[in-house]
Formats: C-alpha cells, structure tokens, sequence
C-alpha cells in the first residue's frame, strides 16, 4: 500500500478503533473506566491527544467540538484521561511507527542514532524521582529524560524510552530499544560518549548492529593504549571475564593474552558476578583529524576497506540529525507546552507527540522536494507540515501532498553564524508552536 497521507490517518484510525474494541487493557480502573457512553470515550480522548495543540484544554475542547453548547468542560476532559494508562499511546505509537516501511538506506543500512533529551514540567514534588526542588530564588520542577532511537535518512523515531530524571540511565534504555527492536535490515547506530560502555557494544553486536561511538579524549581505552598520534586507526580485541587472573590460574584455566577482567560493580549483562566464561568483543579505533584542527576518537565495527577514516568523519557528521529533531519535537509538535504535571498524564502528551512527528514525516515522504529549474536543494517547512497533518486528522482534505510541497524553502549549504546567547525566557518566533 502507497503511504499516501489518506493511507497513514486511515491506517492510524483503524488502530485506534482495534484498541477501542477493548479499552480494558488500558483502563487505570479495569471493569469500571470506560464503561459508559460518553462524548469523550477512549477513541476520542486519544484522538484529542493526538491533535491537542499549544493552547488551554478549555479552547483546544471548544475548536474540537466546534463551539457547540454542550462542549464537554476541561474537568471533564481531565478526569478521561485519567481513566486512560499512558500504555495505550506508548503501544499505539509502536504500532504505527512499526506499520511504516521506510525507503532511505545508507549503503544499504538503516541509519539510527541514540540520544536522549530532557523535558521539564511544572513542579509535582509527589514524584519524588523526577522532582527538582530548586534553589532559595526557584521554583522547583520535575525533569524526565527522553531516551530515543532515531532514523537519519527516513527522519521517524523507531523507538523512545522515558525515564525520571533520578533513575535515569542511558545505557540501560539503549540496551532495551536494542535489544526488543523489530529492524531487521542492517543497522549502523551513531552514538556520543556517554554511549561508550562494554556492556553497550555486547548488546549491539549481539542483535547484529554496527555502530560508531564517539569517544572522550584519552591515553587508553578498556586497558587498550593509544597511539600518540593526530590520526590511526587500529584493531582491537578484548577477552572479558569477571575473575581475577590469579584465580583464572588456580582453576587451571588459560588467561587469554588480551584479557581485561571486569569488576563487580560494573554492568555486564552477559557475564554474571563469579562467572568463569568469557566474552570476546572486537572493533577498531580511530582517531581523525578535523579541519579546525580538533581531534576526535571512535569506536566502531565496521569494516575497514568499506569505512575508512573519512568516511567514518562524514557518516558521524549525520548524528547532528537527531539533535535538530528533538529541536522540531520540542518547538514544532509543541512537546514543551504540557498541559498536566501529574507522570502519568506527562507520559500519554510525549508518546502523542512522538506520533505526531513520525505522521507529519511519513506524510512528507510522498513530497517531491526537487525540481529541474531549481539551483539549489529543497527541504519542507516542517513547521507547517506538523500544522498541515494535524488539521488533516481532525478533517480530511484533498490536497495535502499539494500543500506540502509548496511549503518547501532552499537549503542554503556552509552557512555558519554565532549562536546567540539570550537571557531570560523569550522565546524566539523561530521557536513557536506549529499546532
């Protein structure tokens, strides 16, 4: 089937209505929440969520019931979405995003980055493991961390974990998007520093990915030295255990050359505490040289003849796209505008926004953004596409792939100015809300 924008919201709806045939399974009161008819019953509050825009409960309630007299009041919506656990938009997210068949390969691999983002809300000091308390001159607030998988070429999130900001880890939400993804193509997976760690590299190897990971600037990674070199790029093999050598020796077992023993503490999912096997990782490292004269380290599986040093500078480069993604999430889908500080209402506004974003994409995918009369590359107004897509779900029309590709504007390529340093809480116009 075409992925035409009729094709996406008639798809979206279809599994909103399968969930509707039985909102038990996401009901906070199983037996006795969505029960009754009512005007805001489970298909409608999730379809509300979905195209809420920026503005208050009270006038997004208003333009969705058209100014009718018997509009339901914001208490009313409130106390719907409570009924509703925030699984219900985390799995219809899964299911749509896995419904989606991306094109965009690069040398024949999906292209993923990892990172995650923080979100703030209003202060919920109930929460004890996302709250905040602020200074003497602040007011306190709560922060979730945002942990997401992020196709470059396709430009749609396949998969997000969130996490309270005092049980955060990075690495774990890494290890679990891994390790219950449904990608079966080849995948290289772009990764900062704090993504370093073993236990990180066994989970990727282990589901078959490759990955390029930046690397802090040091004299020796995992026991292994580094040359003293602007540039290289070297092989290496670690042999990991968790018992001591001296103890490898009274059990009359060979000590690998290239061993490196882990310690208790650290995290190894596939290795318990006391055990005797071993686990084997290997991959390269390689320093390159930019042309501002800094240095940067990776680490990576690739193959050295089809990923050389240059093409490992070129392909990292592509990781920058998942940070202007959480910039179009936060200010285009309008995900810093909350409308609840309870976790659970939080949860359902941020697996909605997620959605949205991967709909407006999709959408865009059927947008021819070239010409032949046209100097320079094209790129959507995503902005207005989010607008566009939004309005589209609440009432269909004809023409959005039409309208989309007159909302195109030039890329205008080796354009660097200063980034700002503004102070106080203006908010550029650069920055508004598109719903």
């Amino acid at each position: 089937m075409k992925q035409t924008a009729k094709n996406l919201r008639k798809k979206l709806l279809s599994q909103v209505r399968k969930m509707g045939k039985n909102p038990q399974i996401y009901a906070s009161r199983p037996g006795r929440d969505f029960t009754r008819r009512r005007a805001l019953d489970f298909e409608n509050i999730i379809f509300f969520l979905l195209t809420m825009s920026c503005e208050s409960v009270g006038k997004n309630l208003m333009k969705a019931f058209r100014f009718q007299e018997k509009t339901p009041s914001a208490s009313a919506f409130v106390q719907q979405r409570k009924k509703l656990l925030p699984k219900a938009l985390e799995d219809l997210f899964h299911s749509f995003s896995n419904s989606l068949t991306p094109e965009k390969k690069y040398r024949g691999y999906r292209l993923l980055a990892v990172d995650g983002t923080s979100l703030k809300s209003s202060a919920y000091p109930a929460d004890l493991l996302s709250y905040l308390p602020g200074t003497d001159r602040q007011h306190g607030w709560n922060k979730h961390l945002i942990n997401a998988l992020f196709d470059l070429e396709n430009g749609i999130y396949t998969d997000l974990i969130v996490q309270k900001e005092h049980e955060k880890n990075e690495g774990k939400a890494l290890c679990e998007m891994t390790d219950r993804s449904r990608i079966s193509e080849p995948v290289i997976l772009l990764a900062d520093r704090n993504y370093a760690s073993l236990n990180n590299l066994a989970h990727l190897e282990n589901r078959g990915w490759k990955y390029v990971i930046r690397l802090k600037e040091r004299d020796s990674v995992f026991g292994v030295k580094l040359p003293c070199f602007p540039e290289f790029d070297i092989p290496a093999s670690l042999t990991l255990g968790r018992l001591t050598k001296r103890k490898l020796e009274t059990r009359n077992i060979p000590v690998p050359a290239d061993y490196y023993k882990l310690t208790s503490q650290r995290v190894f999912d596939f290795l318990p505490v006391e055990s005797v096997g071993f686990y084997r990782l290997s991959f390269r490292i390689v320093r390159v040289n930019f042309c501002n004269g800094k240095t940067e380290t990776f680490l990576t599986n690739l193959n050295k003849n089809q990923f050389p040093p240059e093409t490992l500078k070129a392909l990292y480069a592509k990781r920058w796209g998942i940070e202007t993604s959480f910039r179009s999430l936060k200010y285009s889908v309008a995900l810093i505008h909350l409308h609840s500080k309870i976790p659970e209402l939080i949860l359902q506004e941020v697996f909605a926004a997620f959605l949205i974003f991967n709909f407006a994409q999709a959408a865009a995918w059927n947008v021819k953004l070239s010409c032949h009369n046209t100097k320079q590359k094209q790129r959507l107004n995503f902005s207005d596409a989010v607008f566009a897509c939004c309005a589209f779900l609440r009432k269909p029309f004809r023409e959005l792939e039409g309208l989309l590709y007159r909302k195109r504007f030039p890329v205008r390529r080796g354009r660097a100015f200063q980034r700002p340093v503004s102070s106080g809480n203006r908010i550029s116009w650069f920055y508004l809300p598109a719903r």
